[in-house]
């Protein structure tokens, strides 16, 4: 019996010694145990009169309201240890030499009414530390009394369910009624708590003809009101509710086997064990035990007995993360039980990708920046592959292929591991655009004139290139001349390709054309339309002085367009085949610059071009750069999020993604040509995630 069940001025008096008398408990954990005024011979009276002159006890001395033990049976041994939260009681306990079995330990505890849930959560954990430290291993342990606690989600009760028992939980009825124990029945404040061990051998209490499956919760008016009140006789109706009472008595009975033709008590000898294992794996807990037969077993989880689960092994399927947790096995036979020690599940997680790299399109010698979402137990591990093969060094969720060459295109994943196993991402593709390949977005700036001689058919002009990358050119009726990359011999060019960065071209008549009046055009797109037929385009490399004879080899030079600086140039020729009415014998003249030349077989070894501009004259360029980008068409379905991303097309664009707007941790995770629509996936994993778009570098 749990009792705290002293009224009037705080001593136990007539109603609770009825309440004692008509219960008739063997083993009593009794709180503030005080009689008259408590002297010895007091305190012996009081316990001849509720129990019997058979029985002894066991007080704390030095408190004001002491905790005690009272038995029907010899107390072996007793003592007190000191309560962290209060200094008016200490912690009871008796060690009870039952008959013929094992002993028993029985813990009187009185918790702090005044306290916090913490406060009394630390009052638990010294009785279950003093408990461990002291009492033998797989002891028959009751801890009993008044915990003072709300309800039993107190984190007091949470802690002695780790190594006690507080099923099943008594109530003031045979079936259904009120758990409730304090005086105004509302609270649970008072238990009787055995170990694992002694859980089997627990018994309905059984009082005259009425049998209570869950133990007692006895309330005197209750008990009047639904049974026989004479089988609990002297007991009053109304003493559970005397003024000044404290609390209801709580009861528990437990059958000892006493005697029998053995006893050889259960042992174990091989313990079960910890285990970890993922999501929607197995896993098996086994014992192996000896003893006088037969064995039983039950196992438990977190003290709780599982249905079915009665064999020396207990087996999981499909375990899911609410299945983690501590599990004992309580084996009993005719002479006594053994609880197991604790094997604890620990259910983890596989790494899983929430965020997949995506692909990739840059210009030679850009960087390109990979990186992936993974999710799982932790710690997680990456590694990133090229084409199968592991990157050394790629060990982040971020990986960048600096200085992108094209024999780095090709496919990227990662390999994300953890303790559990490991997932391979979806391939991400990088495409490396070179000149012949693909640049589509490169601008070309205003064409700069010439002129000078008012009597000159045709004028040379050079226009600038704005971004040092190759642009589309369209030649219509025009033969081109190109000069290698020495800048030492011309060749022919297919205009239809690419404009190479900061060269240099000549626009040609072949023998026997008619030229244009004036030069081709170069729009704000980077297109030159020559229109005119029978012509040549040749080019001049921007750094080097050229050489040889009749490099060039068709007819008259008729105009010099180049990309490079401003400067203009003006000249006709007058060599065979040449337009009549071009009597002047210079081939090429620059205003203040280049030599003359009478050279009619079109020696342009005295040609030096002259120096690109760079960015630092930028108020001579005039350049058409890609527009903002527009991201629209947002749609999130189901686990996936996707946007339209706008602008000029064939621009490169690259989208950034960040989980906080009010930080400055954009991270980039696609480049693409516009248009083009981006996907992230498992978006379910993202509790919220921001996205923009920019114009790539």
């Amino acid at each position: 019996m749990a009792a705290n069940i002293t009224s009037g001025n705080g001593t136990y008096q007539a109603a609770g010694i009825n309440i004692f008398q008509g219960l008739k408990p063997d083993v009593i954990a009794i709180q503030e145990f005080k009689y008259g005024a408590s002297s010895i011979s007091e305190i012996r009276t009081f316990v001849d009169t509720a129990f019997g002159s058979n029985f002894v006890y066991f007080r704390e001395s030095g408190y004001s309201i002491p905790n005690g033990v009272i038995s029907r049976w010899p107390i072996a041994d007793s003592g007190s240890w000191d309560d962290p939260e209060v200094d008016d009681r200490g912690i009871a306990w008796a060690r009870i030499d039952l008959p013929g079995t094992n002993d028993l330990y029985v813990v009187s505890v009185h918790m702090f009414n005044k306290g916090t849930e913490a406060e009394r959560n630390n009052e638990a954990v010294a009785v279950k530390s003093n408990i461990l430290a002291n009492f033998p291993s797989n002891s028959w342990v009751i801890v009993a009394g008044d915990c003072n606690t709300d309800d039993r989600l107190e984190t007091a009760i949470t802690t002695y369910k780790t190594f006690l028992s507080d099923s099943p939980i008594p109530t003031d009825l045979i079936a259904g009624g009120d758990a409730d124990t304090n005086e105004p029945r509302s609270k649970d404040y008072d238990y009787v708590l055995p170990s694992f061990s002694l859980t089997n051998l627990q018994v309905p209490v059984v009082i005259g003809a009425h049998i209570f499956p869950s133990g007692l919760v006895f309330d005197s008016t209750v008990f009047a009101n639904n049974y026989t009140l004479s089988a609990v006789d002297p007991v009053d109706a109304g003493d559970s509710h005397v003024s000044g009472m404290q609390h209801m008595a709580v009861i528990k009975d437990f059958l000892i086997p006493v005697g029998g033709a053995t006893t050889n008590r259960p042992s174990i000898t091989t313990q079960p064990q910890s285990q970890t294992n993922t999501i929607g794996g197995n896993v098996s807990f086994s014992v192996v035990a000896s003893g006088a037969a037969p064995l039983t077993y039950q196992w438990r989880f977190f003290g709780t007995n599982l249905n079915s689960a009665t064999t020396n092994s207990y087996s999981l399927t499909n375990i899911q993360s609410t299945n983690a947790g501590d599990y004992t096995v309580v084996i009993t036979n005719i002479a006594g039980s053994i609880t197991s020690s604790v094997a604890t599940l620990t259910v983890t997680s596989g790494p899983a990708i929430t965020n997949q790299p995506q692909d990739l399109a840059v210009a030679v010698g850009q960087n390109a920046p990979f990186t992936v979402g993974a999710s799982g137990g932790a710690p997680l591990s990456f590694q990133w592959r090229f084409n199968t093969a592991d990157i050394s060094g790629a060990t982040n969720s971020n990986y960048t292929r600096t200085n992108a060459q094209p024999g780095d295109a090709g496919n990227y994943t990662v390999v994300v591991s953890n303790s559990s196993g490991s997932v391979t991402s979806a391939v991400a593709v990088l495409t490396v655009n070179t000149p012949s390949s693909g640049a589509t977005n490169v601008v070309i700036s205003q064409i700069y004139g010439g002129g000078g001689n008012t009597g000159a058919t045709y004028k040379n002009d050079f226009v600038e290139l704005f971004n040092p990358t190759a642009v589309a050119v369209n030649v219509s009726g025009w033969s081109v001349q190109y000069a290698g990359a020495a800048g030492t011999t011309w060749a022919p060019a297919n205009l239809t390709g690419w404009i190479q960065p900061y060269h240099y071209y000549l626009v040609q008549l072949a023998s026997g054309g008619t030229p244009g009046s004036t030069l081709p055009a170069v729009d704000a797109t980077g297109t030159m339309n020559i229109s005119a037929s029978n012509g040549k385009l040749a080019l001049v490399n921007n750094t080097t002085t050229l050489s040889g004879s009749n490099p060039v080899g068709l007819g008259q030079v008729i105009d010099f367009v180049g990309f490079g600086t401003a400067d203009a140039y003006e000249g006709s020729a007058t060599a065979a085949g040449a337009p009549s009415g071009n009597n002047t014998t210079s081939i090429l003249r620059k205003n203040g610059g280049l030599t003359d030349s009478n050279d009619n077989t079109n020696d342009f070894a005295t040609i030096t071009p002259p120096t690109p501009r760079n960015s630092a004259s930028p108020a001579n360029l005039q350049s058409t750069p890609a527009s903002t980008p527009t991201l629209t068409n947002a749609v999130l379905s189901g686990s996936q999020f996707q946007f339209l991303i706008t602008g000029t097309t064939g621009s490169n664009y690259v989208v950034q993604a960040t989980t906080n707007l009010s930080a400055a941790n954009w991270i980039p995770v696609r480049t693409n040509a516009a248009p083009f629509s981006f996907v992230e996936s498992n978006v379910f994993n993202l509790p919220q995630r921001f996205y923009r778009g920019l114009v790539a570098p």
